[in-house]
């Protein structure tokens, strides 16, 4: 299909919406590049077009199919012929097989952690990644990809537009962590650490200074709160508040829209 927005994160949100698919899921091509113009004159849309991969694979996985069952036919009709002749010892296995659970497809795409060498994992991201990088309007480029921890990969973007893609109010630098975080989840079953230039080590310096407030107040009082968080940024509130607290509940808590930190004493039940 073809999707004309005002730029690519809104062309690939309405073509996800359409296609109902992740927008991790789509291939695009860029038909032409938006235009800001002048005064309000000259601007142009951006135009792609784009489908779905799972669409694409459905469409691979029934034709494999359809050759599977003809070789099946065919196969067959020769052991038919010469069944008299055959024995045994010279019947061979196939190489194809008629695939007859679907959860094979399910988990084609989600091989354990545990099961796959993690230098091809970051090699298969660092591929994709740079390939995603290319294709936007943003002067950005990969410059590191480690694993943080056993469950986390350490992402690190930077170059001249890094300010346009962390955004007003990080709203651009929490898209691409979610979309980024969604992929390699769903495939590889590892949390993400985004960096983009030091945004994220300002963050986190930041939220260390905010948070050596939030322990002294609950060292005095015995429990407390933490500020509305999200992102990255309450999960290291989280790992802080629980070593300093060990013997307390620390735990999250959602209010509407917004999720905080609690921390207060273990409830115990009489018995």
């Amino acid at each position: 299909m073809r999707v004309e927005a005002k730029d690519l994160e809104e062309a690939l949100i309405e073509a996800s919406k359409s296609l109902d698919c992740s927008v991790v899921d789509l291939e695009y091509t860029i038909i032409q590049l938006p235009k800001k113009g002048f005064l309000g004159f000259g601007c142009k849309n951006i135009i792609i077009e784009v489908e779905s991969k799972k669409k694409q694979f459905k469409k691979n996985t029934k034709k494999n199919f359809q050759t599977n069952k003809i070789h099946e036919k065919n196969f067959c009709e020769k052991i038919e012929e010469n069944k008299e002749s055959i024995t045994i010892e010279n019947i061979k296995p196939k190489e194809n097989y008629i695939v007859k659970n679907d959860k094979i497809f399910d988990s084609f795409h989600r091989e354990s952690k545990d099961t796959r060498n993690i230098q091809n994992i970051l090699d298969e991201i660092k591929i994709q990644l740079e390939k995603l990088l290319n294709s936007t309007c943003f002067d950005i480029a990969l410059k590191e990809l480690k694993m943080y921890n056993e469950e986390s990969v350490f992402i690190h973007l930077d170059g001249e537009d890094a300010a346009l893609l962390i955004g007003k109010e990080a709203h651009r630098y929490k898209a691409i962590s979610y979309l980024l975080h969604s992929w390699i989840n769903a495939r590889y079953n590892l949390l993400v650490r985004l960096e983009i230039s030091h945004f994220l080590e300002d963050q986190i310096q930041g939220m260390q200074g905010y948070l050596q407030s939030v322990v002294e107040k609950i060292r005095l009082y015995g429990s407390g709160q933490t500020k509305p968080l999200d992102g990255v940024l309450i999960k290291i509130a989280l790992e802080r508040l629980r070593s300093e607290f060990p013997h307390k509940y620390v735990g999250i808590k959602q209010n509407n829209n917004q999720r905080f930190i609690v921390i207060n004493d273990f409830l115990k039940k009489d018995e």
